[in-house]
Parts: structure tokens; C-alpha cells; sequence
């Protein structure tokens, strides 16, 4: 049976996809201290298992961004030995590339936006480049986009960041992506994002407060398009 492992950061991203493929709640590892929620399930002959990056013990909030996604995959990956690592959540895009609640995906390597390390061999390495894979038929019957997703731990977009988001022909900006790609590229495991769009980061308003508005509805969508490709893998 093909085990798929699926990375989310926000529980407010996962629940819908866990309460609709009814994943039970595994108890916690003992030997991770870490505080990684785990749900298991079968679904469409594969067995499915979400993993959180959990909530701060200190602010009650979910540790989103690259430090804990890298931790949640490669203790998954170490637990599970899963065949497959999606990466699931929301995104920022540019208004001309995407609208709210628009699926992407990507075709290219995953890269971040904000490691600056202008020293030779060191730049390509701080870049990234993590790949993933694209298999048309894992997207059959979704209206997606396919480009560059960057990965930051901001989720403002400083001058500095835009510039080098355009340089890569960046399309979605997010905060654990490459993390995750770089863990199951360690790992020689495939992997893939799904990225649901919450803000439009060129637009002259405040981006909290379109991440807060859109949140539900980007969630919505993004579990509607994961159960679809997990019907559709094979």
C-alpha cells in the first residue's frame, strides 16, 4: 500500500482535509518531545498520514515556518519511511499570476527567497533549488497553476525579497515549502507542494489582514484539490 505523508504547518489548514477523510489522531511519539500531531488513515487503497508542525508551548500559536516544517518532515519521514511527501498549505502570489483561493503547484525547484549568502558556492546553496515532481495525472480534473514557489520566514515581503522573488520567477510565497523539500530531497523521496492562495503580496493592503480574511476559503480549496489528488494517485 503506497504511504503518503502530507507536511501542514496550520492546523486551521488541516482540519477540513482530516475531518473529511476521517484520519484518526495517533498517540504521541515518546521520543519526540516535539509536539508534532499526527492523523492516520486509509483512503482510495493508500494510507494517509497528515503530520502538523504543531502549536508554540510558549505563545499557543502554530509554528509555522521553515525550523519546525524541516523537524515535523524528517521525524515523519524517519517514523513513516513514507513513498511520498506533499507539502500542503497556503501562499501569497502576485495579483497577475493568481487570484484568491487559486491552486499552484510546480513543475521546477523549490527555492528561498530570503537566505543571502553573497559568497561563492554559498549562494546556490542558501538558494536551494530542492526539487519536486509534477505528475500531470495526480492533477487530472484540478484547475491549477503551475510556477516557482519561494519560501521565507516573513510574511511581509520587504523590498529586498521582491526583488529576489522576481529573479527567480517566483509565482507563490510561503513559509516551509522548501524546507520540506529539502528534508525529503535528503531523504531521495519524492515530493510536491500544494498551495492554496491566500493575498496578493503586490497589493497595497495590508497582507495580515488579507491572510486572515481569505484563510477559511483558501483552506476550503485546498482540501477540496488534496483529496482530488489523492483520489487521483495511483
Amino acid at each position: 500500500m503506497k504511504r503518503i505523508l502530507i507536511i501542514m504547518a496550520m492546523e486551521a489548514e488541516a482540519r477540513p482535509v482530516i475531518d473529511q477523510l476521517g484520519l484518526a489522531a495517533l498517540p504521541a511519539n515518546q521520543q519526540l518531545q516535539s509536539g508534532f500531531p499526527r492523523f492516520r488513515g486509509e483512503f482510495e487503497g493508500k494510507e494517509i498520514i497528515i503530520s502538523l508542525n504543531g502549536k508554540s508551548r510558549e505563545y499557543g500559536v502554530d509554528r509555522i515556518g521553515t525550523e519546525y516544517a524541516a523537524l515535523n518532515t524528517q521525524s515523519a519521514i524517519i517514523e513513516f519511511a513514507p513513498d511520498l511527501i506533499i507539502n500542503a498549505g497556503t501562499c501569497g502570489a502576485f495579483s497577475a499570476d493568481a487570484e484568491i483561493a487559486d491552486i499552484i503547484t510546480t513543475d521546477q525547484p523549490v527555492v528561498y527567497h530570503d537566505h543571502r549568502v553573497p559568497l561563492k558556492g554559498f549562494s546556490e546553496f542558501a538558494t536551494g533549488h530542492h526539487p519536486a515532481i509534477y505528475r500531470p495525472e495526480y492533477f487530472q480534473g484540478v484547475v491549477h497553476k503551475l510556477g516557482v514557489v519561494t519560501t521565507g520566514n516573513s510574511l511581509d515581503m520587504p523590498v529586498v525579497d521582491r526583488q529576489v522573488i522576481q529573479q527567480n520567477r517566483g509565482m507563490a510565497k510561503e513559509m516551509e515549502c522548501a524546507s520540506v523539500a529539502a528534508v525529503a530531497s535528503l531523504y531521495e523521496i519524492d515530493f510536491f507542494p500544494i498551495k492554496s492562495v491566500t493575498d496578493h503580496i503586490d497589493i497595497e493592503l495590508n497582507n495580515v489582514d488579507q491572510f486572515l480574511d481569505n484563510l477559511n476559503l483558501a483552506s476550503i480549496k485546498l482540501s477540496e484539490t488534496l483529496i482530488q489528488v489523492l483520489t487521483n494517485i495511483k
